[in-house]
Formats: structure tokens, sequence, C-alpha cells
């Protein structure tokens, strides 16, 4: 029987893929239906390349700042969304802005 100590492991490892895996696809998306930043109210949406890897991105609009991730994994309050549910919403807002036009 395994412990509960190695089962946690196990899910955080899982929970882990899965939040890699929905950047990715929305990374994905966005290099091969929009070739330009993704403008959705006051925001414009992309990518950035963090530590080797691309991750979804964030500026607000008209503002000339540099794209920021979306996602602040190491919560430092620097830039972006702490809590991975509400960078989902922003996906699924980007997903169906992308897909539906």
């Amino acid at each position: 029987m395994e412990k509960y100590s190695d089962l946690y492991e196990k899910h955080l490892e899982s929970l882990a893929w899965l939040k890699k895996s929905l950047m990715d696809s929305i990374v994905i998306a966005i290099k091969t239906i929009s070739v330009k930043p993704l403008a959705i109210g006051n925001m414009e949406y992309f990518y950035v390349n963090e530590n080797g890897t691309d991750v979804p991105a964030y500026k607000y609009k008209n503002s000339g700042d540099d794209f920021l991730p979306i996602y602040d994994k190491d919560n430092t309050g620097e830039f972006g969304w702490s809590d991975f549910g509400e960078c989902c919403r922003i996906f699924d807002v980007i997903r169906y802005t992308l897909f539906n036009k």
C-alpha cells in the first residue's frame, strides 16, 4: 500500500503536468491562428519565452509595456495571476476568441 505522502506527490506532479499542458495548448493556438497579439477588451494576449519555455502572456492595450506571463506560478506578485483558476478563465476567453472569429 502506498503512503499518503507518495500519493500526494503523484497528484502534485499530475497537476503540474495539467497546468503545463493547458498553457502549451494556448501558446500553440496563438502561434497557429493569430500571428499578432490578440486584442480582447483593454488587454492584448500573446506569448513570451520564460526560461526557455513559451508561455501565455498579457499586457494592457497601447501601454507600450512588454508582455508578461499570465501565470505567476511563484506567487511573486510581480506579474499575472497566481491563482491558476483565474488563469484558466482567461485561457477560456482567449480560446473562445481565437476559435470563434
